[in-house]
């Protein structure tokens, strides 16, 4: 009589998976790098680019650098600790869809606050009563448009970001056909 093994025989057994190369951890790390690295470049090039480049209290400085390629100057009227300008220095002028058409316009950035000097006759110049105002005004300083408070996307578009670009391409196309004979 023949005795069995206590092994089974190698024909019996199911073949065992191929083994993975390297750890098992290899594969979640490649995932969370993936995902946190599209977070931050989605972050990033939300955020990135240039600051405003401000002209701090100049109006007058502002005005005077006026030029083809920026047609209209972009002033901001803010009393210092007022919540809605705090806002808009945080989550507006950081954000790439406020900055890119900043860069067609000159941008002066203006204090209203009651202690200083010239901030009554800025204020009755441009009719200033309350919050942060946002300008966009011709060469001479003549007002264009106009919008007040914080603003989001779609309204800093609207008022802002749309004139400067016409204005721009304006100024272009004016430029182009004046070299015509």
């Amino acid at each position: 009589m023949s005795e069995t093994p206590d092994t089974p025989n190698q024909a019996d057994t199911p073949a065992s998976p191929p083994r993975r190369k390297g750890p098992p951890w290899w594969g979640v790390a490649i995932f969370l790098v993936l995902v946190c690295g599209t977070v931050l470049v989605n972050q990033f090039a939300t955020t990135s680019g240039p600051p405003v480049a401000w002209i701090e209290g100049d109006l007058d400085a502002a005005l005077a650098q006026v030029s083809r390629d920026r047609p209209r100057v972009f002033l901001y009227l803010y009393e210092p600790n007022d919540p809605s300008h705090l806002r808009n220095e945080r989550q507006v002028f950081t954000q790439r869809w406020a900055r890119l058409p900043l860069k067609g316009a000159v941008c002066c950035r203006i204090s209203v606050d009651p202690r200083e000097p010239d901030a009554p006759r800025t204020r009755a110049r441009f009719a200033y009563e309350r919050g942060p105002l946002f300008l966009l005004l011709t060469r001479e300083g003549t007002p264009v448009s106009r919008t007040q408070g914080e603003v989001d996307e779609r309204e800093f578009e609207t008022y802002i970001g749309k004139p400067i670009e016409q204005a721009v391409k304006s100024a272009a196309a004016k430029d182009h056909g004046s070299d015509q004979p």
